[in-house]
């Protein structure tokens, strides 16, 4: 039987090191199916959040992110249907689905997208 040598420490380390290409870790609020659970209707850049083919909602790019503002992601999140009576998307914050600081926690994910 052969044993396998352990890793030298610089090596493990290397290894253990955050890439720098990923983007912010996606808050619990964006996955978890009774919260937000974003990722059931949008798709955010690779490396920044779990995989999806969803498409029911528009890419959460950062450039698109930052153009609407912290203000307008946090009206979007809190109630879209101010902007679109028509909208799917659910009023996240009006229904208190999500908390204030849940809903701030996914404006700072989604502003700092690449």
């Amino acid at each position: 039987m052969r044993y396998l040598r352990p890793l030298p420490p610089f090596v493990a380390a290397v290894l253990a090191m955050p890439c720098a290409a990923q983007g912010p870790a996606a808050p619990e609020a964006f996955v978890n199916p009774e919260k937000g659970n974003c990722i059931a209707c949008h798709q955010v850049p690779a490396g920044s959040g779990p995989a999806t083919r969803a498409d029911l909602g528009p890419a959460l790019t950062g450039a698109r992110m930052r153009e609407l503002g912290r203000t307008k992601l946090r009206e979007v999140i809190d109630d879209p249907t101010r902007a679109n009576p028509d909208t799917v998307m659910p009023p996240f914050g009006r229904h208190r689905i999500l908390d204030r600081a849940e809903i701030d926690r996914l404006v700072e994910y989604l502003h700092a997208l690449p």
